[in-house]
């Protein structure tokens, strides 16, 4: 450009305007160089917006609108901040800053990451439960736990009152609950597990609600507590009749045929519906714990979780002493089950061999086996240690617990097990020629059975004070009415308990070893006949062992036995419910009207 130009340029301004609104195109448009591109299609670029800001303009801007930006997030977040001292209800959340924040953002994914591990385990224990797909099993057991759900607010109605043994563990659950730890009543005989659970429980609920410990520990919420462990004790058993259905699959020597998984969650919520433990799911007492406890222990001995199996059995031992029988039941089944898994006990084995098998497999891998049970070991050995310091294995009032020897209860558990499987033994009418000519080729088994009753209630029957005074148990008038209404009734129904006896003894023995047959029998017996008292509780798991291992494949049993556990159940509790009655001479502790229970 000449000077004369530049001069004229800066003497005339709108010369200046119009120069700079001259068009160029870019020489970096590649449609410049195509000549298919029509000169009318050229994109115009004014020289006004080229940039011609070096690099360190560049960053400066950039510096600079972070820096604004920054500000921006700030007032916007002391805003928010002076608006929530205004309103805290209104402006309850952080600002939008906050949850960048590198530590929200590392919380935040922590959390999800804890999320989907607890997602993981529990999808890894359902698949592990194996649960059939049929909805009507989740119907009926919807249907059953919802019944039972009104059934504890009738009952709650009702009887808005601690009952009978209720008062005593109610008062000491409400004493943990507030933090008495040193306070025990002394008519109290069991361990503190119920209520040491039920302190957990309150205090888990307290730190969630903000509510205090004690507020959950009402008479209403405790009786939930047993609500919720049977719907644990539910899929417990499942876990059990699954793995045994399993074994049966895998040893088909056996000539069982293994049950399905959906028979298996029917013969789940049939034992669910036992009439005893139904009953007591709905008050406060320390059976349901008693229950869930050692066949939770016996689920894991079975899926080889020894260590896990060993400390349930010592919560179990919490909630009643009696069940460090069960513990040590379940120490030996690990023994036999290894010996059966082995091949070394077969079936067709008589009783003899089979003893002798199992003795000396014991005594060749003795320090095997003892490294393997040896945190069951470990909880009978705190056992021992506890009656040496307490000197006996009841607490509290022991008068009223002494150990005899009452042999005849072994024959009322056999005539309690003839009356609650009724359908499985007419069921078994039909396989009973078989058992009754095996038994005819050897008299000398049917002599000593029925010269062992004989003796046992000839010289060992045994009345309980307070089987004979208290009217408010079945007991009282199942006693007076059956068992005891001539002094020849019981020689009378012996047939009964013999024919019972043989089909326990079959049914166990061919789904296992006599082996485990003998065991079971010696735990049931050591359970039950230093008890001087006829309590229908004391027999609960002795059943419930029993019938979990005899799976019940027919459709129709299970209906019908589903149908009377139904019926007993309406009647017991119509009973408890409506028919009252009051007694002349009460108490604090026996309130009027007095109401009838198992």
């Amino acid at each position: 450009m000449s000077s004369s130009d530049e001069a004229h340029r800066l003497q005339n301004p709108s010369a200046r305007r119009l120069r700079s609104k001259r068009v160029y195109h870019s020489s970096s448009d590649d449609s410049v160089s195509d000549p298919r591109v029509k000169s009318s299609d050229r994109v115009p670029i004014t020289r006004s917006r080229i940039s011609l800001r070096s690099s360190s303009e560049e960053d400066g801007i950039t510096v600079r609108r972070k820096g604004a930006e920054h500000r921006r997030v700030r007032r916007s977040a002391e805003k928010n901040l002076k608006n929530a001292e205004r309103d805290p209800r209104k402006h309850s959340r952080s600002s939008s800053f906050v949850f960048d924040h590198p530590m929200v953002q590392h919380a935040r994914t922590s959390s999800y990451a804890m999320y989907q591990q607890s997602v993981d385990i529990a999808r890894n224990t359902i698949s592990e439960l194996d649960l059939p797909a049929s909805s009507w099993c989740g119907f009926f057991a919807a249907a059953m736990l919802a019944v039972t759900l009104g059934e504890v607010v009738k009952i709650n109605n009702a009887q808005p009152t601690p009952y009978m043994d209720e008062a005593f563990h109610v008062r000491q659950a409400q004493h943990y609950c507030a933090g008495n730890w040193t306070v025990w009543d002394k008519k109290i005989t069991t361990l503190p597990g119920l209520y040491l659970l039920t302190a957990v429980i309150a205090h888990c609920a307290g730190a969630v609600t903000g509510k205090p410990n004690i507020h959950w520990c009402s008479l209403e919420k405790l009786r939930f507590v047993n609500i919720v462990m049977s719907v644990l004790i539910f899929v417990v058993m499942y876990t059990i009749f699954r793995k045994l259905s399993r074994r049966l699959k895998d040893d088909p020597g056996l000539g069982i045929q293994p049950i399905h998984r959906t028979c298996c969650m029917m013969n789940s919520l049939v034992l669910t519906c036992f009439p005893l433990l139904y009953f007591y799911n709905l008050l406060y007492y320390t059976d349901v714990g008693s229950v869930l406890f050692v066949l939770a222990s016996y689920s894991c001995s079975i899926r080889n979780h020894h260590l896990k199996s060993a400390m349930l059995g010592a919560i179990s031992v919490l909630f009643r002493q009696t069940n460090i029988i069960w513990v040590g039941f379940t120490a030996g089944t690990v023994v036999i089950r290894d010996i059966e898994n082995r091949g070394w006990l077969q079936q067709s084995d008589d009783f003899v061999s089979q003893m002798k098998i199992a003795v000396t497999v014991i005594f060749r891998y003795f320090w095997q086996y003892l490294l393997l049970l040896l945190p069951y070991l470990t909880v009978l050995a705190g056992f021992a240690v506890f009656i040496f310091v307490n000197g006996g294995i009841v607490v509290g009032d022991k008068s009223a617990h002494t150990a005899v020897l009452h042999f005849p209860q072994f024959l009322y558990f056999l005539l309690f097990l003839t009356a609650f499987s009724l359908p499985h033994m007419v069921q078994r009418l039909r396989h009973s020629h078989l058992t009754v000519l095996y038994y005819v080729f050897k008299p000398v088994h049917v002599l000593l059975f029925f010269v062992s009753a004989v003796l046992a209630l000839y010289f060992f029957k045994y009345e309980h004070p307070y089987l004979l005074a208290d009217n408010r148990h079945y007991t009282f008038y199942i006693w007076r009415k059956i068992l005891n209404r001539t002094p020849y009734t019981m020689f009378y129904l012996l047939p009964v308990c013999f024919y019972t006896f043989l089909n326990i003894v079959a049914l166990l023995s061919t789904v296992h070893s006599k082996f485990f047959t003998l065991l079971y029998f010696l735990c049931v017996a050591t359970q039950i006949v230093p008890q001087g008292l006829l309590e229908f509780r004391y027999f609960i798991l002795p059943y419930l062992l029993y019938r979990l291992h005899v799976p019940q494949h027919s459709w129709v049993v299970l209906f019908l036995e589903l149908c009377q556990y139904t019926l007993i159940n309406l009647i017991t509790v119509k009973l408890f419910l409506n028919k009252t009655f009051d007694w002349d001479i009460t108490d604090h502790l026996t309130p009027n009207p007095q109401r009838f229970m198992w």
